[in-house]
């Protein structure tokens, strides 16, 4: 049964947004990108999470709530724009088998 590509973009767009909402911080999720390759197909998203003393604890949710869906790399790297607030980025990347 191949898999549900569109809502699995709106369940990981609703779960980065609940993981967020629960930590109070105030960017949402919009979009997921989709990549799809022979046999696989691949999911990218990313957080801004401005509070950095809660960005260890939405990585560790990320990976336990995101999991589920397929192989999860979970990275992070501070942000220090020039014009505005300093965050930390959180991306994800899912590989889910289109078997």
């Amino acid at each position: 049964m191949p898999i549900d590509k569109e809502q699995i973009k709106k369940d990981l767009i609703e779960d980065s947004n609940s993981i967020l909402k629960d930590w109070n911080e105030p960017y949402e999720v919009d979009g997921i990108s989709v990549m799809n390759m022979q046999g696989k197909t691949t999911f990218l998203g990313s957080l801004r999470v401005f509070d950095e003393r809660n960005a260890p604890a939405i990585m560790r949710e990320v990976e336990s709530k995101l999991a589920k869906y397929g192989k999860l790399t979970v990275r992070d790297e501070r942000i220090v724009p020039c014009c505005s607030a300093r965050y930390t980025h959180i991306s994800f990347n899912i590989v889910v088998d289109n078997s």
